[in-house]
């Protein structure tokens, strides 16, 4: 099968079951997986043609949580995504993961049709992305909406909607991610830089309100229990 995107998905896991696992999983997906037991033995595979990296927390002198910050401290792999997989769910942990540029967590023992979910709807949200952002002037139809990305303006039948500067980042995210899912905890990621504070329910609250105020378009504004928000223009 051919690959769905561009660049290998890095596992780093001490377990070899579990890398085995997802290395079989996520190939027959078509992703190419590339696997290591430390982050020290990932440090010697060319970042630049990664992904998404799935790593556990690894309690060591150079921990997984290391390794995400240094990751994402490094502008030329900023943009690499990481999914923080590990048995400790502590709240701290979650949060230390976060702040360290993690964008998203993963408990073991986890749902493989879950996890599998997660990173097919993050591949393809990267690769909408990518193709949005080499567009001059992006704008998304909705119905009556009309959401330009470029200039940032969302208009309704020809008028400014009359949106927060909170409902406009949401709606112009799910237009950046149009006809795919986006997390709750990504869009509270994107909106509010994940702050630990808020709890992520916030989303919803705000989505209803958005759904409202964009009329007879808010019915393409669509949630799935478990996956999401999408916009969709279909």
């Amino acid at each position: 099968m051919q690959s769905l995107s561009s660049g290998h998905i890095l596992v780093i896991d001490a377990d070899a079951n579990i890398r085995e696992l997802l290395e079989v999983n996520l190939d027959s997906e078509g992703y190419p997986v590339r696997t290591c037991s430390t982050p020290e033995e990932a440090g010697k595979i060319d970042p630049l043609d990664v992904r998404l990296v799935i790593i556990d927390s690894m309690e060591r002198s150079f921990s997984g949580i290391d390794f995400i910050s240094e990751l994402k401290d490094n502008p030329d792999t900023a943009t690499v995504g990481v999914f923080l997989c590990t048995a400790s769910g502590s709240q701290s942990l979650v949060i230390e993961a976060l702040d360290a540029g993690a964008d998203d967590f993963i408990a073991k023992p986890f749902s493989l049709r879950e996890l599998l979910a997660r990173v097919k709807s993050y591949m393809r949200r990267h690769h909408h992305l990518a193709v949005a952002q080499k567009l001059p002037g992006s704008t998304v139809n909705v119905r009556d909406l009309s959401i330009d990305l470029r200039t940032h303006t969302i208009t309704k039948d020809g008028m400014p909607l009359g949106l927060s500067k909170t409902e406009s980042q949401i709606l112009e995210l799910l237009a950046r991610n149009v006809n795919t899912y986006v997390s709750r905890a990504e869009i509270h990621g994107a909106v509010w830089n994940g702050d630990a504070g808020i709890n992520d329910r916030i989303v919803d609250t705000n989505i209803s309100r958005l759904r409202k105020k964009m009329g007879d378009a808010g019915a393409s504004l669509i949630n799935r229990t478990g996956i999401g928000y999408m916009l969709s223009n279909k």
